[in-house]
């Protein structure tokens, strides 16, 4: 159920020594809203982030997309330079927002934010939802790039172990740029830590499917992808009050 958007604009979230920004926005009503924080990807921010902000504030969520990475602000440079530090930040300042339900939070990601989603369910507890859009997690090169994480050198999905929600996963079997391997090695740690996974492959589809306007969008896997993710963020994060959507 749509409804219309109250707050549409930048923050700057403070981490230490450095500024996060990003975009914010709520649905009009008094709430409170579950939350939602979007990781991109080493892309950075994009206008199609804002975009789907927007979709899910409609949807009745509060939606932080942080800019991670790069800019001219004091912030992290580079996006490997991440520490965990900042995804606690990141999670307290959204669920401290008078508007927000601070129990119903979730997580989204696309591609390497699609693996640091994951992450940041395992050191933000309050996490009760992570969606994961062709997920960087299991290549070299994927998670263990991220050099200030402490991460298991010899598996460096060992933290999945700590995440107490379910995780909700898309990709295309001919992603060209991160391997449709990652979504499969991910649920087989999943399963082995005994973590509720779900996960849907989409035939002949490539990366990056979810993004209108790009070469590799595919409007059916889309389609398809946006509905299951509605379903399974009402299914979590339950209690949304529809009827503040005014």
């Amino acid at each position: 159920m749509a409804g219309k958007i109250h707050t549409d604009n930048k923050v700057a979230i403070k981490s230490g020594d450095v500024t996060i920004p990003g975009f914010f926005c709520r649905p009009s009503g008094s709430g409170p809203f579950p939350a939602l924080i979007f990781f991109h990807g080493t892309d950075g921010f994009q206008p199609t982030h804002r975009k789907l902000a927007r979709e899910l504030a409609h949807e009745g969520y509060a939606v932080l997309v942080p800019e991670w990475f790069g800019g001219k602000l004091p912030r992290r440079l580079s996006w490997d330079m991440l520490p965990p530090a900042d995804l606690r930040t990141l999670g307290l300042w959204i669920r401290k927002l008078q508007e927000v339900d601070g129990r119903r939070l979730g997580l989204m990601g696309a591609s390497r934010g699609g693996g640091l989603a994951l992450y940041a369910g395992s050191v933000i507890p309050e996490v009760r939802a992570i969606v994961n859009y062709f997920g960087l997690t299991s290549w070299p090169g994927g998670m263990e790039s991220f050099c200030r994480l402490p991460l298991n050198p010899d598996n460096h999905l060992d933290f999945l172990q700590k995440i107490v929600c379910p995780i909700l996963s898309f990709h295309g079997d001919r992603d060209t740029i991160v391997g449709v391997e990652n979504t499969f090695l991910l649920d087989q740690t999943c399963q082995r830590f005994g973590i509720e996974h779900h996960y849907t492959i989409y035939p002949g589809v490539d990366h990056s499917f979810i993004w209108s306007g790009n070469p590799r969008y595919n409007r059916d896997a889309h389609r398809d992808c946006w509905i299951k993710t509605l379903d399974f963020l009402k299914t979590q994060l339950s209690g949304l009050h529809f009827q503040d959507i005014l």
